[in-house]
C-alpha cells in the first residue's frame, strides 16, 4: 500500500468453500483494500463476488486464510462492534422486513448501539430522521416496506445500513432492478459519502460503466479468484476481462464518464471451462 494511505481491509490467501460443494466458491484471494476509497468489484455470475461479500461482512468465516479490518481479524471484533464499524446492504431485504414500516426498517440500524428490549433513544431517532431526510423518504416513513416501488426499497436499504453510522459499506449490487436515475442516485451517493465523510465503500455490480465512473479502483473475479485489480482503466483494458467473461468485448474510454464496455462476441463454450489464467491484468494485491 502507497504510503500514506490507509487500509480497512486486508485478505490474506482467503480461501471459502460452502458445505458439500465440489469447489471453493472463493480461492486463495489476497488483498488490501483502502479506507475512505470507493472499491467495485466485478465479475461473471458464479465468480465468487456475493460470496466475497459475505466475509467481508463477517456472516462467513475462511475456509483458509484471514481476513483484518483495522489490523484486528474479524473474530477479533464482536458482532456489536463490527456492525458498528461496517454495514452490510444485501440485494434483497428480509422477507419478514417487508411487514413492517418503513421507518421501523431503517431504525434496525440503529440496533449496534441500544441494548436487547431496550427503547430507542434521542439520539437514535435523531439519526433515524436525519438518513430519512437524506434519502428522501420522510414523506413515506409510515408505509409499509412492501408497498415501496424498487427504487424506494434500494433507498430504504441504503438509509438503513447509514443508520449504523459505519466506516464502511458492503453492497451486494446496490443498483440491480434500478433504472438509470435510480441507479445514479445510488451511485452519486455513494461517492459523496467517500468525498465528504471519508467512507470506505466496497460495492458489487454488473454495471461496468458505473463501476468505472466512479469508483476508484476495480477488483475482477473469475472462479473464484482475483484475476485483475487496479485502476478502472487498468482493469477494463486488460485482456483479463474478456477472458474472466469468456467473451470478446470493445472498451471505450469516456473521458469524466468511465468506459463503455460492450460484449462483442461469446468464445466456444469448451474455452469457458479453462482454471483462470493468473497472469492477465493486475493480479493479487494492489496498492
Amino acid at each position: 500500500m502507497a504510503e500514506g494511505v490507509r487500509t480497512a481491509y486486508r485478505l490474506d490467501g482467503v480461501t471459502f468453500r460452502y458445505p458439500g460443494a465440489a469447489a471453493a466458491a472463493v480461492r486463495e484471494v489476497t488483498l488490501e483494500l483502502r479506507e475512505a476509497a470507493f472499491t467495485a468489484i466485478i465479475g461473471p455470475n458464479g465468480s465468487g463476488k456475493s460470496t466475497l461479500v459475505r466475509l467481508l461482512g463477517g456472516i462467513l468465516a475462511p475456509t483458509a486464510g484471514s481476513v483484518r479490518l483495522d489490523d484486528r481479524s474479524l473474530p477479533e471484533w464482536g458482532r456489536r462492534a463490527l456492525a458498528r464499524r461496517v454495514a452490510v446492504v444485501s440485494q434483497d431485504a428480509p422477507p419478514e422486513a417487508l411487514r413492517i414500516s418503513l421507518r421501523a426498517y431503517v431504525e434496525l440500524g440503529r440496533n449496534p448501539y441500544v441494548s436487547p428490549w431496550a427503547a430507542l433513544e434521542a439520539r437514535d431517532r435523531e439519526v433515524t430522521d436525519r438518513v430519512l431526510a437524506w434519502a428522501d423518504l420522510e414523506r413515506l416513513a409510515s408505509r409499509p416496506l412492501a408497498q415501496l416501488s424498487g427504487g424506494e426499497r434500494q433507498r430504504a436499504k441504503l438509509a438503513r445500513a447509514l443508520a449504523q453510522e459505519p466506516g464502511v459499506i458492503v453492497l451486494d449490487e446496490p443498483s440491480a432492478h434500478l433504472d438509470f436515475r435510480h441507479a445514479l442516485w445510488v451511485f452519486d451517493a455513494l461517492r459523496a459519502r467517500v468525498r465528504e465523510e471519508a467512507l470506505t465503500v466496497i460495492c458489487i455490480t454488473h454495471d461496468m460503466q458505473l463501476a468505472s465512473r466512479y469508483a476508484d479502483r476495480l477488483i475482477l473475479l473469475s472462479r473464484g479468484r482475483v484475476v485483475g485489480a487496479g485502476r478502472p482503466g487498468e482493469v477494463l483494458l486488460s485482456p483479463a476481462l474478456g477472458e474472466a467473461y469468456g467473451c470478446e468485448v470493445s472498451v471505450q474510454p469516456l473521458g469524466e464518464l468511465g468506459h463503455s464496455v460492450l460484449p462483442v462476441r461469446a468464445r466456444p463454450r469448451e474455452a469457458d471451462s479453462r482454471e483462470p489464467r493468473r497472469d492477465l491484468g493486475v493480479v493479487g494485491r494492489y496498492t
